[in-house]
């Protein structure tokens, strides 16, 4: 059993999921893997941009500071070692200022191959969690305050 007070053998903590049950089965497997994402909402005229969690061909899960709420449509993109993979998608799930699941609900062909390799070749790393973000730069939150401030 794992103890969610102790540290792994690497040194580092639990990786939440591992702790959580979940009462469904996903239908695709999720990698716990790091990439830069932004999801995009028609009612937004900007990106929430922000870093996966967890990723698999069904959707994934993006920390994003201001969140969406379920059932919104949003656009997605994920940078997988500087290529950028798109898919239209339905928020499935909100921590309120922490991040939202999404669900893929429609990706080009090209996309979903890209992302498939991708999510491939990240399981069959030996690291308990694959840092994909090399080749893209961190996104981070600027708020600009008057020099008086």
């Amino acid at each position: 059993m794992i103890d969610p007070m102790k540290n792994n053998a690497e040194g580092g903590s639990y990786i939440l999921e591992e702790l959580v049950v979940w009462p469904f089965k996903r239908k695709y497997e999720r990698v716990n893997l790091t990439v830069q994402a932004e999801m995009r909402s028609p009612s937004k005229n900007y990106p929430y941009r922000g870093r996966t969690v967890t990723v698999g061909q069904g959707g994934c899960y993006i920390e994003v500071l201001e969140t969406l709420e379920p059932s919104t449509t949003v656009e997605v993109v994920l940078w997988l070692n500087g290529e950028k993979v798109l898919a239209t998608a339905e928020v499935a799930s909100i921590d309120r200022h922490i991040g939202n699941g999404v669900k893929f609900v429609h990706m080009k062909r090209e996309d979903a191959e890209k992302l498939k390799a991708f999510l491939k070749a990240a399981s069959q790393q030996t690291a308990p969690t694959v840092r994909a973000e090399s080749a893209v730069p961190v996104f981070e939150v600027t708020r600009f305050t008057p020099a008086s401030a």
